[in-house]
């Protein structure tokens, strides 16, 4: 009995160290190499890919799992709250404007896949979501790592959200189009969820948020990841849910137009560059797990050089035609757009579970969204770091003579 007692805690010991080095490893090394541009979510998932190919320790951890979920469902609650209905409004001109051009480009690119890689019609339009999407969440967590100016942030922001939420909704339609029943099924729970959301938010503003300081950020998230949840039950994704309940929480003043707001999206931003590590390393163990080949590396190459020169010319001539006073920042906001990352990687994950597409041009796809995310930290001016004060004052050499005196009467 003692002997079993002894092997029962040296495993759970094991285990306890193991956990400790991934999350020693995954959240010190990637802010150790930042400095060297190398983007954090990268340096995780080169890790979870190191770990697939040799340890093999968490190959389906529920645990990292549950972290990977919290890292993507706030990832993308912090990216709708960023979305401002009125800037949007008053800029739809020129956004619309820019999103039918990169429609246009989606369709064609999703007949071109289905002739050239013998895809069905749904599984081409999911591959060209992912390969000419930019991944918000990632664009929006790297501006401040850029050098720049408001003009400049404002419009990546805005394009990069107004193409994500139109590659979402057709992602919706095209996951849910198996059937008529299934797709009004999911899109009247969609419709529930959207309308019950506001009167939550108005019960938790009016009831429990004057009693429980700073629960917002709790909230929030917690609602996040329970609709992130509910949308995957759907067939969907996390993601969806996750971001309906950012814009529709983005609608309320206290959220993100009080003293309190900066604050607020501050601990949102931070929680989420806190988790969302651990779905980048669940990442690259899938891709360990999916044995990586020169064909997929070959498919990788070639998505590189066709739909990176496409992507960025295509934003440049949209700048051209419809937006020319941001002509001289125009290789400025093509490059910074380039990036796929977090969505590329979703779309990978859903080609594989929902379409059994070939694993090669999925490993095609996210060895695609990995170097185009590298592409504008290797191009783009990089923001100024930090300066610090590093005096270190000992008490020792304090002057007490000099200090002021309290008296106690």
């Amino acid at each position: 009995m003692s002997t079993l007692k002894i092997q029962v805690r040296i495993h759970l010991m094991t285990e306890e160290i193991q956990y400790f080095i991934l999350i020693t490893a995954i959240l010190v090394i990637p802010k150790v190499l930042i400095r060297y541009r190398v983007p954090t979510g990268l340096t995780a998932m080169g890790i979870g890919l190191i770990s697939a190919l040799t340890l093999q320790w968490f190959s389906g951890s529920q645990t990292v799992n549950i972290l990977a979920t919290l890292g993507i469902t706030s990832l993308f609650l912090f990216a709708g709250l960023e979305v401002d209905y009125y800037e949007l409004k008053k800029d739809a001109g020129v956004l619309l404007k820019h999103l039918a051009t990169t429609s246009l480009i989606v369709i064609v690119v999703c007949f071109a896949l289905s002739m050239a890689l013998d895809l069905s019609v749904r599984a081409s339009i999911v591959l060209a979501l992912g390969l000419t999407t930019p991944s918000t969440g990632f664009i929006l967590n790297s501006l401040s790592s850029f050098n720049f100016d408001d003009t400049q942030r404002y419009w990546i922001r805005s394009k990069a959200i107004a193409a994500e939420i139109v590659a979402l909704i057709v992602l919706f339609f095209v996951l849910q189009s198996d059937s008529i029943g299934k797709l009004s099924y999911s899109l009247l729970i969609l419709i529930a969820l959207i309308a019950v959301l506001p009167f939550l938010f108005r019960y938790f503003l009016r009831v429990v948020a004057p009693f429980a300081k700073d629960s917002e950020v709790t909230f929030l998230i917690l609602l996040a990841l329970l609709c992130g949840v509910l949308t995957k039950k759907l067939g969907t994704y996390y993601l969806i849910g996750a971001f309906i309940v950012g814009v529709v929480a983005s609608q309320f003043r206290h959220f993100i137009r009080t003293e309190n707001s900066d604050k607020m999206l501050y601990s949102i931003g931070f929680f989420s560059s806190l988790f969302i590590p651990f779905y980048f390393f669940n990442a690259g163990q899938a891709l360990g797990a999916s044995h990586l080949s020169w064909t997929g590396l070959a498919y990788g190459v070639l998505f590189l050089l066709i739909f990176v020169p496409l992507r960025y010319f295509s934003v440049i001539g949209s700048i051209k035609l419809f937006l020319q006073e941001c002509w001289g920042s125009r290789k400025q906001l093509s490059v910074s757009l380039m990036p796929t990352l977090i969505f590329g990687l979703v779309i990978a994950s859903i080609l594989r579970e929902k379409f059994n597409v070939n694993p090669d041009i999925t490993n095609g796809l996210v060895i695609y969204t990995v170097i185009s995310s590298i592409i504008p930290s290797f191009i783009l001016s990089q923001a100024p770091p930090e300066e610090y004060d590093t005096t270190f004052v000992s008490s020792k050499k304090h002057d007490f003579k000099n200090s002021p005196q309290i008296t106690v009467e």
